[in-house]
């Protein structure tokens, strides 16, 4: 038998090396044919051992790696070994991002660790405020990524931590967020997320979300879509959209709501941006289409929206013929339960006027923006809660002066109204003040009941709200919970919610005063007090 090269031989040893060794010695095949089983001789015994070492040591490497396989995923797999890695990866996904309309200049930014990572791309703004307001929104983004992730991993631990090959998973966020510009007068920010979670030794997407907010270009205070729209623009965006959808994903893709939430109604195609190319509506990840599909994005050009983009923004559009009402909040910021407020009132593109404390403004200053972005109108209510009413001049006036002092350095404007804590007024308070005096119609009691179905009845049971203020507070569950079902019910029944200035100058026809006293339009009852 002809020998191979070196390498070949190799190969054949590592394949096979029973084989190797038959074939190295073709005379011991010929003599073993000619013995009988019990004669050996003394070379066969030799290579029968040499064999059965052979044989051990692969059974040995064969344990070993199905052991290595099991270990890798507990013990040494990573899906991202490194930074670099990581940063690679995060470039690619970037390029492959297709969900918010393309921009010029990006800028990227990592945050890499082994267990949690953080991958940002953003335009940069030359409008400060926006920038702020943006920042913000990115870092409690984050930071309930972090959370979620963390808690997840504390879970899994007290579950597994004991095992010796234990590690945590990875967990990844994907920021991309961009500014929008119009003719309108207009300006557009998005904030799109992506999350993933380590999985069977891959990254794999666990929810996505889309959050979008239209701001005055100069103000930086929330716009009502009235105010850059016509009242047909839900109409005109929906047939587009719809067929866009039918055309572009099987019907077994949508979800069992899709239907519902393609209908031309307030809470729907209220996620968008406009740029002078036209519009881009968002659904979120189980909207229209199945949970685990993702966000939806449809562009509908300027052309298709025609005239029901208005040419610039007006001021915020309320129709005095329609009946309007004012809800106010008192005794905030406050906290998770303003929170959710803030939220409802967002998603039905609703406002309302928040009476703050002084001494609470700094540590609830992101719900004092989040309220002031939405289009809110921020008042005092003192600084700590004080009965005005029983002070001197100068400690009334400290009261509000500080008061005022607080909101400006945190959205840089002043409350423009002010309410007395419970309702103790006098003409020395109000000339102190030197502010309008804001009471109010309907008062709730939720302070008193903590009960959201007593405090809904409080209000629907008023035969009619038209010019009504009326009273909550932002501190409690109870509060926030009868207004997520007040404000649609509002909306159904007709009511423009507004702020309490907005009421009065459409229902006195002027401005609100400084010195003055409103409560709303008061019918046969007189309102109640705090």
């Amino acid at each position: 038998m002809k020998y191979r090269t070196k390498e070949g031989e190799d190969r054949e040893i590592q394949q096979n090396p029973a084989a190797v060794e038959e074939a190295e010695r073709p005379q011991v095949i010929q003599v073993e044919e000619e013995l009988t089983p019990k004669e050996e001789t003394p070379k066969k015994k030799k290579k029968k051992g040499v064999l059965n070492i052979v044989l051990a040591i692969l059974a040995i490497l064969l344990a070993v790696a199905s052991v290595s396989v099991y270990l890798a995923p507990q013990l040494l797999f990573k899906v991202y070994s490194d930074e670099e890695e990581f940063q690679d990866h995060a470039d690619q996904r970037f390029r492959q991002l297709h969900i918010l309309p393309e921009k010029g200049s990006r800028v990227v930014t990592y945050d890499y660790g082994e267990d949690i990572a953080v991958a940002l791309r953003f335009d940069p703004s030359d409008d400060e405020k926006l920038a702020v307001f943006r920042d913000q929104r990115i870092r409690e983004a984050e930071e309930d990524f972090r959370t979620r992730a963390r808690d997840e991993e504390k879970a899994r631990k007290a579950k597994e931590g004991k095992k010796l090959l234990y590690r945590p998973l990875q967990h990844v966020l994907f920021i991309d967020t961009a500014v929008y510009e119009s003719g309108t007068g207009a300006r557009s920010l998005a904030i799109y997320t992506e999350e993933y979670a380590e999985k069977d030794r891959e990254m794999v997407k666990v929810a996505s979300d889309v959050d979008t907010w239209l701001f005055d270009g100069e103000e930086l205070k929330k716009l009502n879509p009235a105010q850059v729209f016509m009242p047909d623009y839900k109409e005109k965006a929906s047939g587009y959209i719809k067929k866009y959808l039918q055309e572009n994903y099987s019907e077994d893709q949508f979800s069992p709501e899709g239907e519902k939430s393609l209908e031309v109604a307030t809470e729907n195609y209220n996620k968008y941006i406009l740029d002078d190319e036209g519009m881009t509506f968002f659904f979120n990840d189980g909207e229209v289409l199945k949970e685990g599909e993702g966000v939806v994005s449809v562009d509908v050009g300027r052309k298709l929206m025609g005239e029901s983009i208005r040419d610039s923004v007006v001021e915020r559009f309320i129709d005095p013929n329609k009946p309007m009402v004012a809800l106010t909040y008192d005794d905030g910021p406050g906290g998770d339960a303003e929170r959710k407020i803030l939220k409802c009132l967002k998603k039905y593109d609703a406002v309302a006027t928040f009476f703050y404390l002084g001494n609470r403004v700094k540590g609830g200053s992101d719900n004092l923006k989040l309220a002031y972005s939405l289009g809110c109108e921020i008042g005092n209510h003192s600084w700590d809660h004080a009965n005005l009413a029983s002070l001197d001049e100068d400690q009334i006036k400290s009261q509000i002066t500080k008061t005022n002092k607080a909101v400006d350095k945190v959205i840089g404007r002043k409350p423009t109204v002010f309410r007395p804590p419970y309702g103790s007024t006098s003409d020395k308070v109000r000339e102190s003040a030197n502010m309008p005096e804001i009471l109010w119609t309907v008062d709730t009691l939720d302070w008193s009941s903590r009960d959201a179905k007593k405090i809904y009845k409080k209000v629907v049971k008023t035969k009619n709200l038209d010019g009504k203020i009326i009273l909550m507070h932002s501190l409690y569950d109870e509060s926030a919970e009868a207004t997520e079902k007040l404000v649609p019910w509002l909306e159904k029944k007709g009511y423009q919610m507004v702020t309490v200035s907005e009421l009065i100058k459409y229902k006195s026809g002027e401005a609100p005063k400084a010195g003055e006293s409103y409560r709303g339009e008061v019918d046969e009852e007189e309102a109640e007090t705090e």
